[in-house]
């Protein structure tokens, strides 16, 4: 008997074989038992000389954006910066895809990819690309720890035990309680609700990790973030995605361009929708879309499954 080769599991035998190479078992293990994680440096996969580069990218589209020119180790400033919302010490910097071509890199990152992939049953796609940019202040509106759950609740509040979100942070600085890092309530994503006002701050901890450590959660999970009492920034890269079923918050299946699939493996197009044919008009939906970016293991299951529907009609079953 080979773990990773069942024939009833072939469409989520790669994930589990990524899980293994990458090291990730003991990653899993907190997922499923606290509902977060932290990945050191070391485990995240990123080239030499990534996170320099991602963070002097980060840091360019800040100044074009607020026409403030930040510095790590100085307090920031939302100067022209309009996007909502925002505080005296924090805001986001959104569509950061659609920024640099660097931001592709960093969705296809192994690590990242494999916790998606694990979260989200490989239905996974990319819902936002942000920044948060936060210096010593609050930076929490309303005051306290912010705590809230990313998964969408349906109308009486509750959340679905699964995870329709899987959300990480890739810290490009170092994340400590006084430097204001995400704080977490272990356990909280087996609640499956959100916390009522108040609820939740004594037993929420602060995820310490240095930077280029990959910050990595359950939709479920109840977290926030502790003020910054330092000086200087905490930067960080977070991407948040979805399951296929739910809304995304950024517009990427009529945004990404040609030029951008072209350059990508077939699973960035699967991560910005370019795979999917729901929205059509008159002329119906583009299966050969569909199928010119699905994953080998679901091209398979759909043969097999013509392939036997044919055989029964014996007709000639055709996939491309």
């Amino acid at each position: 008997m080979q773990f990773g080769e069942f024939k009833s599991t072939e469409t989520i035998n790669p994930i589990y074989k990524r899980i293994k190479e990458l090291e990730l078992e003991q990653h899993i293990l907190d997922l499923d038992t606290y509902g977060f994680t932290v990945i050191p440096p070391e485990k995240v996969a990123a080239p030499d000389g990534f996170l320099e580069r991602i963070t002097e990218t980060v840091l360019r589209i800040a100044k074009e954006r607020s026409g403030v020119d930040l510095k790590l180790d100085e307090n920031g400033s939302v100067g022209s910066y309009k996007a909502q919302p925002q505080t005296g010490s924090q805001y986001l910097l959104y569509y950061l895809l659609m920024a640099d071509p660097i931001f592709e890199e960093w969705l296809m990152n192994p690590t990242l990819y494999t916790i998606g992939c694990y979260l989200l049953h490989g239905q996974q796609q990319l819902s936002s690309l942000v920044s948060f940019v936060k210096w010593k202040g609050d930076g929490v509106m309303g005051g306290g720890l912010g705590l809230h759950t990313d998964s969408p609740p349906d109308r009486d509040g509750r959340l679905p035990t699964c995870s329709d979100i899987s959300n990480a942070a890739y810290c490009l600085t170092d994340y400590t309680e006084e430097n204001g890092c995400i704080a977490m309530v272990p356990g909280s994503h087996r609640y499956a609700r959100g916390p009522n006002p108040g609820e939740g701050i004594k037993d929420a901890v602060p995820v310490e990790a240095p930077k280029g450590s990959l910050i990595a959660w359950h939709g479920n999970t109840w977290h926030g973030a502790f003020p910054k009492k330092t000086d200087g920034l905490r930067l960080n890269v977070t991407t948040y995605m979805c399951h296929k079923r739910i809304k995304t918050q950024e517009q990427y299946k009529q945004g990404v361009t040609q030029e951008m699939l072209d350059r990508n493996p077939p699973e960035f197009a699967r991560l910005v929708g370019a795979d999917d044919m729901m929205g059509w008009n008159e002329s119906g939906p583009d299966i050969a879309k569909m199928m010119k970016y699905m994953s080998p293991e679901n091209k398979k299951l759909i043969a097999e499954r013509m392939a036997e529907m044919a055989k029964a009609t014996n007709e000639p079953a055709e996939v491309s």
